[in-house]
Order: structure tokens, then sequence, then C-alpha cells
């Protein structure tokens, strides 16, 4: 059975092949996993899954994978069967829309087909642990560090495994995240809830993007992950909501988001003149920054009085003065910020920012009531590549352990009060609190390793002097 180091492989290979052909990454992308769809849906089909009753009205007969591998005119029988599945599937229509599989060179296309043909894709079954969702993965984090537009909208694998472990979502209730990108999010937190289980518990998956490609991106992943309880829609959240009922915002009992970084494009002018929905009751975020417009729309967005949302934000947020300290100010007084965690440089692709993290809480535990936890894990880390950071496991277990403490540990953690924050201007970056712990330097075995080191090169440079005059180089 092939591995995922092998599925990775086959991604690249099958992702190298744009370079040969006119389409951008996002478009690639999708026609990528469309095809990886038609594999998936094909192999359900074939396996007599109840699965295939789960989301789809039905499929016309002939879908069959070895009628693409047999194919002429293999671009035109792909279009004529996406738009047979698009017109008999309601809910597929938004997703595959319109295919433009017939403007792609027929040799690429039967080196996609041939790549996908592999016969043990389908022997880990069709849910969350499958090789159809490895490789849907795969593809996603492929096109995200290829090309910048991608990388807005994709969260790094240790982000969103970090960031469910955080919220730690329970079965039943529902998962929502306002600007879902790919939906990377909303899959981490349905494998954190089916393990916790060990079976497939009960989970609703809600989000919306913003850009109509990815939208349509993140649906035919969490179907290539087996996942079929889930709506996503179209647009912008903070200027046109979708989520809403009897003109109020739908409230949601777990929020994850990874909205982006210091939007200068938010909607001001809009927002500003009146917001229906009367998410900034904490002050309208300044015109180049749109940071805490996200943040205020998750709290207003949080159900009351269980509400709890896990949000990656830029470091600015916690620190920033003029009218975000204001808007700062007020939310902690609010009292619904449970911690505040900064994180290490470099672990998002195509930024080397160091980002941090909001973990927002409508109830509170009694004793953590008007505190929060400031944790620093920037020394949580280690290297992927020369321009990457990454988290392990143990890395990840570190940081939700200070969290579910909730303790102070020497140079990592501190339980702030408000008065305490109040005096440093409600603050919450790390260094305000936190002092690093200074490693002890024992001076004589320093001095010891340095003249060790003075032999070692002494006797490097009487090498290099002999064999240059056995050269008969002067030195």
């Amino acid at each position: 059975m092939n591995t995922s180091q092998d599925w990775k492989l086959l991604t690249k290979e099958i992702f190298q092949l744009r370079e040969t052909s006119s389409l951008s990454t996002q478009d690639w992308l999708l026609h990528c996993l469309a095809l990886l769809f038609l594999k998936y849906i094909s192999d359900l089909t074939y396996a007599q899954s109840n699965q295939i009753d789960k989301y789809f009205t039905r499929m016309p007969s002939d879908i069959c994978w070895d009628n693409f591998v047999k194919a002429s005119n293999l671009g035109e029988v792909l279009d004529k069967t996406i738009n047979q599945i698009s017109d008999a599937n309601p809910k597929l229509k938004c997703i595959l829309g319109q295919s433009n599989f017939s403007k792609i060179p027929e040799r690429i296309l039967n080196a996609m087909i041939s790549g996908f043909s592999n016969p043990n894709i389908g022997k880990k079954g069709f849910d969350l642990f499958s090789s159809y969702a490895e490789i849907a993965e795969s593809l996603i984090d492929y096109g995200a560090d290829d090309e910048k537009f991608l990388g807005q909208n994709f969260t790094t694998k240790w982000i969103t495994q970090l960031l469910a472990r955080l919220i730690d979502p329970q079965e039943n209730l529902p998962i929502h995240d306002p600007v879902c990108g790919t939906g990377g999010l909303l899959i981490e937190c349905a494998k954190l809830v089916v393990k916790k289980n060990n079976a497939v518990p009960k989970f609703y998956l809600s989000g919306q993007e913003i850009v109509e490609q990815v939208y349509k991106i993140c649906q035919i992943n969490l179907l290539l992950h087996g996942l079929n309880n889930f709506e996503i829609k179209n647009g912008d959240t903070l200027r046109d909501p979708k989520f809403i009922a009897d003109n109020r915002l739908d409230q949601f009992e777990i929020v994850v988001a990874n909205p982006p970084f210091n939007a200068n494009d938010w909607g001001y002018e809009q927002i500003s003149r009146k917001d229906k929905f009367e998410r900034f009751r904490y002050g309208i975020p300044p015109k180049a920054n749109g940071d805490f417009a996200f943040v205020q729309h998750i709290i207003a967005s949080l159900a009351s009085p269980f509400g709890k949302a896990v949000i990656l934000v830029s470091p600015g947020v916690l620190f920033r003065s003029g009218l975000e300290q204001n808007i700062r100010e007020d939310i902690l007084k609010s009292d619904v910020v449970e911690a505040a965690i900064g994180l290490s440089s470099s672990l998002l692709y195509n930024t080397n920012i160091s980002p941090a993290i909001l973990i927002l809480n409508r109830n509170k535990p009694e004793d953590r009531k008007n505190k929060v936890l400031v944790i620093d894990a920037s020394n949580e880390y280690h290297k992927l590549n020369k321009k990457t950071n990454c988290l392990d496991k143990k890395n990840i277990d570190n940081i939700v352990k200070v969290l579910q403490d909730f303790e102070e540990k020497q140079g990592v953690s501190k339980i702030i009060s408000l008065e305490e924050i109040k005096k440093n201007d409600y603050q919450l970056n790390a260094n305000r609190y936190i002092t690093a712990i200074r490693t002890a330097i024992d001076i004589q075995e320093k001095a010891r390793e340095l003249t060790q080191l003075e032999w070692e090169r002494s006797d490097l440079e009487d090498k290099m002097d002999r064999i240059l005059r056995e050269l008969g180089i002067d030195a």
C-alpha cells in the first residue's frame, strides 16, 4: 500500500504538469481536485458505498474511471461528465461549475489520469483519513507554497492542528470558520472530534470564503475527506455576512479562524456608515487595518453563554496603540479574552511574521474571570527549511498543556489581572510580562572549549602549510 510520501511525490508530479499549461495556480488546483473527485465518486460507486447517498442526489450510470482511461477527446469527455454530475446534483453545481478540461492539452490530461489511476488510492476507504484526503491535502499544500495568492487562503498544517487542539471541539457542537479558505481548519477540527470518539460522531461544519475559486476548492476538499454535513457560502464576511437569521448574525458555540492580516480593504467606507448587524460595539477599526474588524465579527458570532473562539491574528493586535488600543481595551473589559499566545516567526507560508493567537470564551471559569493567560510560545518550533519554521507534535502538546493547566510557568506563561493589563496600556504581547529564562554559562568550561578550538585550528594550519609545501607552493 502506498504511503503518504508516495502521494506527495504523485502530487508534485501532477502539479508540475501545470508548467506546460496556461492555467493559473488556482485554476490548476481546482481542475486537479475536480479530477480527483471524479476518481473518488467513481470508486464510491464501484464499492457500492452507502456514503454515495449522503450528499449526492444521484450519479449518472456511466460514471466509471476506466472510461476516462480509455477515452479519446478526453477533455470533452471530462467536461461532459462534470456537467452531467452537476445537472443531477444541485448541491454540486455551484462547486464544480462549468468544466474547462477541454482547454488542457490531451497529453497533460492523460498524464493526470495515469497518476490518479493508482489502484491503491482507494484502499484506505473514503473517510477523513483516506488516500483521497491525503492527496487533496498534498495538492493544496503544494499550491499554497507555489503562489502567494493561494498562500493567503491556506493555513499551514501545523497551525491548523494547533488551533484545533486549542479550541478542543466536542461532538454535536457546530464548528464555524468565517474566513475558511480551503477548509483546512474545519477539517482538522473534524479529525479531532472523530479521533476523540473513535467513530464518526455528529458535527456540523460551516464557513464563508470570499474568493470564488477557493470557495469551490474548499467544498471539494471537504467532500474528498468524506465530509458531507457542511455548508460553505461565497462572499465577503465583513461587507456581506451570509450566515444570518432574522436579520441577525448566526450564533456558534465554536468559531475557528485565520483572518487575513492587516487588511487595508476591509469595508471601512461601508461599515463606518452603518453596520446593520451591530458588530462593532467596541469601535470602528482604522481604515488601513481590518484586524479588529474580523475579531469583532467573531465576538458577535459567539453564542451566549457558551461560545468559544480561537483566532490566529497579526502580532500587532496584541499591542498596537491609538484607536486599536481603545478597541482592545473595551474587548478586555468585556472579559471575553481568556488567553493570548505569541508564536515563533516563519510559521506561515510567504511571510516571516510572528503570528499570535487569541482565545475567546464567553463562559470563563470563575477563577479565570478578569484575568488573561499570556503565553510565550516563541521557542516552540523547529526548522522545516531555510524559509519556514514548523511545529511538531511535541511543540503543539507543550503549548496546549500550558493553556489547559492555566498556570504560571517561568519564562513561558503568566496570569495577568485586568488591573495589571491596564497599567501596561492594555497590551497583551508576552515580552511585556514574561522574562525569558537565562541559561547559566560555565565560564571555565567555555574557556576550555575555546582552547581546544584554538589547538584544532593550529593543527589544521600546520597540515595546510605542509600540503602547500609538498605542492611547491609558498605558504
